[in-house]
């Protein structure tokens, strides 16, 4: 093989690997699952599908080819495959998880307002996409942040609350994700139900996401993890963008829980983020 012929390949070999694309269905319908996550588990690697199913396997170029790459979306079974079998083949396939119907408490006139979770906008830490003034934001999709939840009574969810104090992006979507926690990690989630909300262009203060429709009922003394996972933005078409939220640091009571990818580790910070939720307490 000439130089030339050899040097072609590799350009070739690599601009494939650039614009190759996975896709992600459903196995009922064959119709795309949106914005689902793709992660290597165990690792900072992936990304998120785009609202076509569509992801670009680049972003798992740095996966060995006996990593396990992990295909998830809230309200279906997740899939594992290898990354190498995954370059190969990369169509997956989710099955809709089967919901079963859960008891769930009439709400009466009885009701108290209360907000679990941090109410001031200011705070000495700073969370979200940020880049020095001459390089491009990293990548977010696939990014989760959350904090620890207690509620002292019976309640339900409302609404939920986040405070932005910068934000340079045209657009930015969000999943709000609810797991139940143990000690100091989040474990299973506690809904299959999709809660997902845009933030718009250069949108600044406080933003709330009406929660009444998903009929969320929070126990006493149910420790959660409220968590935001971050699933798509406009592309950065200059240097610099970034979009942040303040928390108050340190704080000796309260954890924040980070991790890069769907996958990663968690990571937690003595940090409380400025987000929350609104519920309305019952004694029974």
């Amino acid at each position: 093989m000439s130089a030339v012929v050899f040097l072609y390949f590799i350009t070739a070999t690599q601009a494939w690997a650039q614009t190759a694309l996975g896709h992600i269905t459903r196995a009922d319908s064959g119709a795309p699952v949106p914005y689902a996550s793709v992660g290597v588990k165990g690792k900072p690697l992936g990304t998120v599908a785009n609202e076509a199913g569509q992801f670009r396997l680049q972003t798992l170029e740095q996966a060995l080819p006996t990593d396990t790459v992990v295909v998830s979306c809230v309200g279906f079974l997740p899939q594992q495959r290898l990354a190498s079998e995954l370059r190969l083949h990369p169509a997956v396939v989710l099955t809709p998880q089967a919901t079963q119907l859960k008891e769930v408490a009439v709400r009466h006139g009885k009701l108290t307002p209360h907000v679990l979770g941090r109410e001031a906008a200011g705070g000495m830490a700073h969370w979200g996409n940020w880049a020095p003034k001459d390089s491009l934001p990293k990548d977010k999709r696939g990014w989760e942040v959350g904090t620890f939840l207690t509620p002292s009574a019976n309640c339900f969810v409302d609404a939920f609350s986040l405070y932005v104090e910068r934000n340079n992006f045209r657009f930015v979507r969000f999943r709000i994700k609810l797991y139940a926690a143990e000690g100091n990690h989040p474990t299973t989630l506690l809904t299959d139900q999709d809660m997902q909300f845009v933030l718009g262009d250069q949108q600044l203060g406080w933003v709330k996401v009406d929660l009444r429709p998903y009929n969320l009922h929070l126990k006493k003394d149910q420790k959660i993890a409220l968590a935001l996972q971050w699933l798509d933005n406009d592309e950065p078409v200059t240097t610099g963008k970034h979009l942040s939220v303040p928390a108050a640091f340190p704080d000796p009571f309260r954890r924040a829980y980070v991790r890069d990818k769907s996958e990663a580790g968690w990571q937690l910070y003595p940090v409380n983020p400025s987000m929350n939720l609104s519920v309305q307490a019952y004694k029974e």
